[in-house]
């Protein structure tokens, strides 16, 4: 239920989730340093860009970084490389435990120090993603400011193209102030389904952008999310000692899917997950052979290609829809279109590191 009455507090919180293993841009993104925090765009970092989202925004009065203790250092020079003015907390998980020991943990942390109140409105989001144009995406954050949440807010991209990388939303019938009800959630889809998707007006990317309450969250994972739930329940302090025996799940998957609770917020901007090199082609500007080119890269008839040189020189020739990748310590090779499959080759590479160490 949503109403047009204004909220008493008019400010709400901005949590910027940042604790992601950075596997799916491998080699030049690990899990030391994962894509969130590199800057092979421009001269900001993915996770820079969405601060610096919300540096006019007058609405957030305090932004919440939520990451791993390795980060810690990381976040604070890029923070600092911004001259970022407005008010920054950065709270550290006790374990890495999905989104939903994430969302819980710092929901947990702002109430038992006063930061938040039931009412709160909580905005999460992940900080790798491009949105455009920024005023745009904050207009819609604006507009649901002024509105009392006893719903839970996603957000929905229409789509720009057929995609197969991301979860689709099918929106219901539609609400007030532009809102849609959630009729069901689709798993990453095959090109057929993601073409259909495309073709009508009832599918959006799931942007994985997410607005609550305090009051909205322990409703919820109570009615739905039981195992969670008694963890929600615990003074803060037994919190962190239990912390590590917490189901390790999605906000989706424990929450999300199961609540009816919900409403779609169609957002009609430009977005990318920077999900993929195919991604990182898509965003990037491109020579008169349609390649991307980055390093010490020399090619010769080749057409429509990525290639990033970190070390070494890198030539090519007669080569069409490649993706390549070289860092000092890795080289990744692609037909474009199929590395979104490179977790597999991880995969393999940790199984093979685990059957040395046994040996």
């Amino acid at each position: 239920m949503l109403t047009n009455k204004k909220s008493k507090k008019n400010f709400m919180k901005a949590i910027i989730l940042a604790g992601g293993s950075g596997k799916r841009l491998w080699p030049i993104s690990n899990k030391s340093f994962p894509k969130q925090f590199l800057k092979f765009l421009d001269h900001e970092s993915l996770f820079q860009k969405t601060l610096l989202r919300f540096k006019n925004f007058q609405f957030v009065d305090e932004i919440i970084v939520v990451i791993n203790k390795s980060f810690k250092k990381m976040v604070k020079e890029q923070i600092s490389e911004i001259n970022y003015q407005k008010k920054i907390k950065i709270l550290i998980e006790p374990d890495q435990k999905s989104t939903a020991g994430a969302i819980l943990f710092t929901i947990k942390s702002l109430k038992d120090s006063g930061s938040i109140d039931e009412n709160t409105k909580l905005l999460f989001l992940p900080s790798d993603h491009l949105i455009f144009p920024k005023d745009k995406f904050l207009t819609y954050i604006e507009n649901l400011n002024k509105l009392r949440l006893d719903d839970i807010i996603i957000f929905g991209i229409r789509p720009h193209k057929i995609e197969t990388g991301f979860g689709y939303i099918k929106i219901g019938k539609k609400r007030a102030d532009n809102l849609d009800e959630v009729n069901s959630f689709i798993e990453k889809p095959s090109f057929e389904k993601a073409k259909e998707f495309f073709l009508s007006e009832k599918y959006l990317w799931n942007a994985g952008i997410f607005l609550f309450t305090e009051k909205n969250f322990e409703r919820e994972i109570k009615n739905h999310s039981p195992d969670l739930y008694k963890y929600y329940e615990m003074s803060f302090e037994k919190l962190l000692k239990n912390f590590f025996s917490m189901p390790k799940i999605s906000i989706d998957y424990a929450l999300i899917e199961k609540t009816k609770n919900i409403l779609v917020q169609p957002l009609d901007v430009s977005f990318s997950d920077v999900g993929s090199w195919e991604s990182i082609y898509d965003i990037m500007q491109k020579d008169e052979n349609k390649n991307v080119l980055r390093g010490n890269v020399f090619t010769s008839d080749t057409k429509n290609s990525l290639i990033f040189a970190k070390k070494r020189l890198i030539s090519t020739m007669g080569l069409e829809n490649i993706i390549l990748v070289e860092t000092k310590d890795a080289i990744f090779l692609a037909k474009r279109g199929k590395s979104q499959k490179v977790k597999q080759i991880i995969q393999k590479m940790l199984l093979q590191q685990e059957s040395k160490k046994k040996l």
